[in-house]
């Protein structure tokens, strides 16, 4: 899952949801470092990358892809997802995406100064560029996959992904469909 939906699934809970983007950025063990609400953010956040990560959908759907594409299948259904979900909003949340995407945006903007510097970034990145409003367009989830694929530090590509995989787009959601309600279940009966 990518940003969006790890803020939704962070249940509206606001230390989880700042947890939910330094779970990005904060790695090794978590020792009371940080505010405990951020740390079990942190901690569903590597929950929710764990399961996803080995769902077979999400295994079935590596497979499916181009060869030069199945090493990157998990960050592109990671993205994917947060388009699908853009897309169907409505299906798992009462708030508009615009309504939550503000309360998301007001809460990493009130803790900005506490996140390390890779974080705050990438906080101020998603305010500035209203990001978690934008992933219904498919340019936008193209421009994602490409700036992914410059960060790596070897030859990918991320770069072509946004038309090369057009045809997986229909796969793609149908596999959202199904993996994020037992991801909203899994994380609802979630202990961190």
């Amino acid at each position: 899952m990518n940003y969006l939906a790890h803020f939704h699934l962070a249940q509206a809970r606001d230390g989880w949801i700042v947890g939910a983007l330094l779970g990005e950025y904060v790695k090794g063990p978590l020792r009371g470092e940080w505010p405990a609400t951020w740390e079990q953010g942190m901690r569903l956040h590597r929950h929710i990358d764990a399961v996803s990560d080995q769902h077979p959908l999400r295994l079935q759907f590596a497979r499916a892809l181009p060869t030069q594409y199945r090493r990157y299948a998990g960050i592109v259904l990671d993205v994917y997802c947060d388009h699908w979900l853009s897309l169907h909003w409505r299906n798992f949340y009462s708030e508009t995406l615009p309504q939550f995407a503000r309360r998301v945006y007001a809460l990493l903007e009130q803790h900005i100064a506490q996140l390390p510097a890779p974080a705050a970034r990438m906080a101020r990145r998603l305010v500035d560029h209203d990001v978690l409003c934008i992933y219904d367009d498919w340019n936008t989830i193209a421009a994602v996959l490409a700036r992914i694929g410059q960060r790596l530090r070897y030859a990918n590509p991320l770069h072509r992904a946004g038309e090369e995989l057009l045809p997986y787009r229909a796969q793609a959601e149908e596999i959202f469909l199904q993996l994020y309600p037992q991801l909203i279940a899994d994380c609802s009966a979630y202990q961190c």
